[in-house]
């Protein structure tokens, strides 16, 4: 950004969005499929990358950054056609007669996403994709500290053939962040400190600007007497010390049931003295960077002078260089109170259940917890009661790799969920749109208003709303009839209405390319007519894919379709001299082969109720 201007950034943005915005899903899959491709083809360059960049293990690289990308990817990739579509919305009755709810997911335009440098791969990737995939255009300012993992973002897109303008990297410092904000983008996504993010969510609302915040944690462990010790020990260790307790989600409180205290610590201290710190491939930790071991060494230092107990390393001044173990820490300790981004690990015992509950909420952090017992209802329960945006129980920091599931925190650790359809809605904008009938004049509520009609408004609201008295007794009576006749109305609405119709296709072997599919009502342009088909799109074939599924609603009514692979992306039927196809195709009821295309009415079915399913096998002529 040092030489470029923000707002000339900004433009090319919304000019390649324009665009970007205007394909169908299934075209912008087809597109973040090819990067998806490229990102397991250049997979261990990017490890590799990432590793030296961040002073992270090989393995936690791969595990951590590249493969919770790909399976977030590979999960919008075929969810995000039915996450996006238009969805009906119910509504109530008697104030709106005659009228149909729509509810529309638009992309917001240009997202600024800010990525961290602790998971730089995963945390720049993971909202980037999910902004593309909604319609947006994404402007990504990655840390300072990894201009390396930027330049590798940057290149994959190129290599992904996104157009021009769509995704923008930058890797300046953070004094660059507000000249960014002030380009006036349409959301932001940020990951960093709640400091940071702070101060990002002030410059924001000076526009209005809608933000995500994903902050820091100060993620509580709650281990009770009937867990698997083993699995525990071997949990809490891995979740305070990975990535050198450089995770947002690491385990930094551990409170354990006074019965198995003692053993439990022992148990603790012994796995984490077994660590092995260094800068091969296969080590544990890699050694801490130096600014953020002189904050840890202070706050640890508060600590123990006001009290707590060293337990691990066996010397003070080895903190930050080794995993630390503390207890006794007070709870307004800077320990506790800040954010501790580094490998420490404080504990502490309870009594009971809500003793153990009130400790983990004991703080202003909410972004993760964990729960360790044998008793899932005890889980389940105490999972509802802790202020964290997510709990494990019996495992740890895997939540947030789960690309179905929603993720995010609440207090300080931010606002705002993505990963899953949460994830689609917090990227786009929600539109309602309501449809209604115009055989009548004018509606009750509108001019000219008169006393009548309120008394007969005041009236029914009370009835509705009120039932006592005579009402009460009316209601008995007349309700049954009131629900047959609301029955009978959405009976014939349903009979007037839409169906959702499911096309199951069964590719052939070593299918690639994308699927065509076309919907027909009518023998006119059956099977190839695009502009007569009432709907048709291409959708993405991923390696190894036997079946694909395509989901779009209809009128109920008659219809025929036809199918076939393109395999070398010309959105067209390919052919040889004699007019047969040299691309598989297929058809609704699988006609049988005969010279020619098939005819609407061998492949026509009717769509009666409000879902239909029909089954079609690729072939070849």
């Amino acid at each position: 950004m040092t030489q470029i201007d923000p707002f000339k950034v900004m433009m090319r943005a919304r000019q390649a969005q324009a665009a970007w915005a205007r394909l169908d899903v299934a075209r912008r899959c087809v597109s973040l499929g090819r990067l998806r491709s490229e990102i397991a083809v250049n997979c261990e360059w990017i490890v590799e990358s990432i590793s030296q960049e961040t002073s992270k293990p090989l393995l936690d690289a791969l595990s951590g950054d590249v493969m919770v990308t790909l399976e977030l990817m590979r999960y919008y990739e075929g969810h995000a056609a039915k996450l996006l579509r238009t969805r009906p919305l119910s509504k109530p009755l008697f104030f709106f007669p005659g009228t149909r709810f729509e509810e529309y997911l638009e992309p917001h335009g240009v997202a600024l996403v800010f990525g961290p440098s602790n998971y730089p791969f995963q945390l720049s990737m993971v909202p980037m994709i999910t902004a593309l995939l909604t319609g947006n255009a994404v402007v990504l300012k990655c840390s300072e500290r990894t201009p390396g993992v930027a330049a590798l973002i940057s290149q994959l897109c190129t290599k992904a053939e996104l157009p021009n303008g769509l995704v923008q990297v930058f890797h300046d410092g953070p004094e660059k962040s507000s000249a960014l904000i002030d380009a006036k983008p349409d959301i932001i996504f940020f990951t960093g400190s709640s400091k940071n993010g702070r101060l990002i969510a002030e410059r924001a609302a000076k526009y209005l600007i809608p933000t995500i915040l994903e902050l820091g944690g100060k993620d509580a462990s709650l281990v009770f007497a009937d867990c698997n010790l083993e699995r525990a020990v071997e949990g809490i260790v891995y979740g305070a010390f990975a990535n050198t307790g450089r995770v947002c989600v690491a385990v930094k409180r551990v409170f354990i049931e006074a019965p198995i205290y003692d053993a439990f610590l022992s148990r603790m201290k012994m796995r984490i003295s077994s660590l092995t710190i260094g800068a091969d491939a296969d080590v544990d930790l890699r050694p801490l960077p130096g600014e953020s071991t002189s904050i840890l060494r202070e706050q640890a230092a508060d600590a123990i002078a006001r009290g707590a107990i060293l337990h691990w390393p066996q010397t003070q001044a080895a903190i930050g260089l080794e995993p630390a173990l503390l207890t006794d820490v007070p709870s307004d300790a800077r320990l506790m109170t800040e954010e501790c981004f580094g490998p420490v690990l404080c504990a502490a015992a309870f009594k009971s259940e809500a003793q153990a509950i009130a400790l983990a909420n004991d703080t202003s952090f909410a972004l993760s917890s964990s729960v360790w017992t044998r008793d899932r209802s005890r889980g389940r329960r105490i999972a509802s009661q802790l202020t964290a945006g997510s709990c494990g129980v019996n495992d740890v920091i895997r939540v947030i790799a789960n690309p179905y599931a929603a993720f995010g925190g609440n207090q300080l650790s931010g606002y705002g969920r993505y990963h899953g359809p949460e994830g689609i809605r917090a990227f786009s904008r929600v539109k309602t749109v309501m449809l209604a009938k115009d055989r009548r004049k004018r509606e009750v509520n509108w001019f000219p208003f008169t006393g009548r009609t309120r008394r007969q408004l005041t009236s029914l609201l009370r009835f509705r709303h009120q039932p006592t008295g005579l009402a009460a007794r009316l209601s008995r009576m007349i309700l049954p009839l009131i629900l047959w006749l609301l029955i009978g109305a959405s009976l014939q609405a349903q009979a007037r209405g839409n169906s959702h119709l499911t096309i199951e296709v069964q590719l052939g072997p070593k299918a690639h390319g994308e699927l065509a599919y076309l919907v027909f009502d009518s023998p006119s342009g059956f099977p190839e007519d695009r502009g007569k088909a009432v709907r048709h799109g291409f959708l993405p074939i991923h390696a190894d894919t036997a079946k694909l599924r395509i989901e779009t609603d209809v009128p109920l009514g008659t219809y025929a379709v036809s199918v076939y692979q393109d395999s070398n992306g010309n959105h067209k039927l390919d052919r040889n001299l004699i007019g047969i196809p040299r691309e598989p195709v297929g058809a609704s009821n699988n006609p049988t082969s005969h010279m020619g295309p098939p005819r609407f009415d061998e492949c026509s079915f009717n769509v009666e109720d409000t879902s239909k399913t029909i089954s079609i096998t690729l072939v070849r002529r």
